[in-house]
């Protein structure tokens, strides 16, 4: 049977079930609370599907995989050992965070703060940094949809946008049944493409001996070449010094665990023992599917050493299904690429849109807006955000995995120490909050309009030699307890709040 046409009914499967399972939300819909949180109503498996839809996104299908094929395991402690341990922080939030009645994240900061301005500040930051997240979700989709029915990339991003804009109006309801198909669609076919490429290694073992030769181009044109025994190099070789993988903890790791996309998720479980069985079951089910990107990451490189055709590493996963698998399945794997995409988009998508309605104008400007009236407003600044997203995509960044980990700071060194330090430290403080918050953001801010120490790691990346979150995370924390310290004595709402 034709390729194309088999593709083509991949995809045309895929969309009926989308559409089937997002009109849920539309009629299950009728308050903020239902759009943003599903009322705190999702059960166990439900939770779980959204968890990881949100959490595995193209940025680990297409940026993970291509990275383990140029530069070996020092990518893996540059970004998944920095998740993990991020998702153990969001463990122990779980817990604590669900015992507030709250439907954004930057909410908590009033309940916990009394802080309408912090609240607002937050909404802000959510907003741009989902818009540049959105940015990679669309990226990875326009590529993927190329390879799969070869068609250009501005008609296939303009196609995810319609994707992600229809699943969201729908809200949490619509976004978590939707989760269910691209989990399963995530699982499968990453276990799936994992045992194809092992079937053609024989053995792990055989993958290891072969990698530590390499020494090719990798990219072919691009004039980077990985030197041998580098892709065993937990620094490889010296292309991913210490103090870049260190610095990466910082803007992935504590950015995963400070992200609101997933304190959301534990907010929208039923109960408290549904938020935390759902972090660590969904952390068991992703090590699974990092296993399995490593095998198809490192594995392809034994295969083909040398890419051709292409023009980055986040090109290298389509590539590596279309030319070392070719199998009747490609398809089918590829549309689990477009399921890792789209699970994200819409998530973010819901939160950006809460950041400015909720958080900003319903608490600054219109407190008392009737629900319908609301609604209708979120659904207009999600198709704005959308918009916003889709237009930026047009000119997307040279790489999704370095580009997440910008982002991420940003939430790091705003978000993690006012959420946290709330949670857990009864002489918390709003000024204390509000002087980390506003001091994480200032100090990280300069590396990125300057491009502070942003430096060419080789012909095809670029990165911060020192990712601004660390130097962002640590003023924010030091803030964080002097002010807090000075002012707990004249706050006498930090007395209510438990250790």
């Amino acid at each position: 049977m034709n390729k194309s046409f088999i593709n083509m009914f991949y995809f045309v499967f895929y969309t009926i079930f989308i559409l089937w399972f997002g009109k849920y939300g539309f009629n299950k819909t009728k308050t903020s609370r239902d759009f943003y949180i599903a009322d705190s109503s999702l059960g166990l498996f439900t939770s779980i599907s959204t968890f990881a839809g949100t959490w595995f996104s193209a940025a680990s299908m297409l940026g993970l995989t291509g990275s383990l094929y140029a530069f070996g395991y020092s990518v893996m402690l540059y970004s998944v050992i920095g998740w993990f341990f991020g998702a153990f922080l969001i463990v122990l939030l779980a817990g604590k965070l669900k015992k507030y009645s709250i439907q954004t994240v930057p909410e908590f900061f009033l309940v916990r703060y009394g802080n309408p301005f912090l609240q607002a500040a937050s909404g802000l930051i959510i907003i741009i940094g989902y818009i540049f997240y959105i940015v990679i979700q669309i990226r990875g989709f326009g590529i993927v949809m190329n390879r799969l029915l070869d068609i250009p990339y501005t008609l296939a991003i303009f196609l995810v946008y319609l994707f992600i804009l229809y699943t969201t109006f729908g809200g949490l309801y619509s976004v978590a049944r939707t989760d269910i198909i691209n989990f399963v669609l995530i699982l499968s076919g990453c276990v799936f493409a994992g045992l194809l490429i092992l079937t053609k290694l024989n053995s792990i073992t055989y993958m290891h001996l072969q990698a530590a030769k390499i020494n090719t181009e990798v990219i072919k044109g691009s004039g980077f070449y990985t030197s041998t025994g580098s892709l065993l190099d937990p620094f490889a070789n010296g292309l991913q010094p210490p103090l870049l993988l260190l610095s990466s903890f910082f803007g992935w790791g504590l950015g995963l665990a400070a992200n609101p996309q997933y304190a959301i998720r534990i907010i929208s479980a039923k109960d408290r023992k549904t938020a935390t069985n759902m972090v660590g079951i969904t952390v068991l089910i992703l090590f699974t599917i990092y296993s399995s990107i490593v095998i198809i990451g490192l594995g392809s490189r034994v295969l083909m050493p040398t890419a051709s055709g292409i023009s980055s590493i986040d090109e290298i996963f389509p590539y590596i299904i279309d030319n070392i698998i070719g199998s009747r399945y490609s398809g089918f794997i590829l549309i689990s690429t477009i399921a890792a995409a789209i699970s994200t988009a819409n998530s973010q998508l819901l939160i950006l849109a809460s950041g400015f309605c909720h958080d900003i104008y319903k608490n600054l400007v219109n407190p008392t807006i009737n629900e319908e009236t609301f609604l209708n407003l979120n659904r207009l600044f999600v198709g704005l955000g959308g918009t916003i997203s889709l237009l930026l995509a047009f000119n997307p960044p040279p790489s999704l995995l370095i580009f997440g980990a910008k982002i991420w700071g940003i939430f790091a060194s705003t978000f993690l120490v006012p959420l946290y330090g709330g949670v857990f430290w009864k002489k918390a403080t709003s000024e204390g909050a509000l002087a980390a918050f506003l001091g994480g953001l200032f100090t990280c801010l300069p590396f990125y309009m300057f491009k502070t120490g942003y430096v060419s790691i080789t012909p095809i990346t670029s990165d911060y030699m020192v990712n601004p979150a660390l130097p962002g995370v640590i003023i924010s924390f030091m803030l964080f307890v002097v002010v807090s310290l000075l002012t707990y004595k004249r706050q006498k709402g930090g007395e209510d709040f438990e250790a």
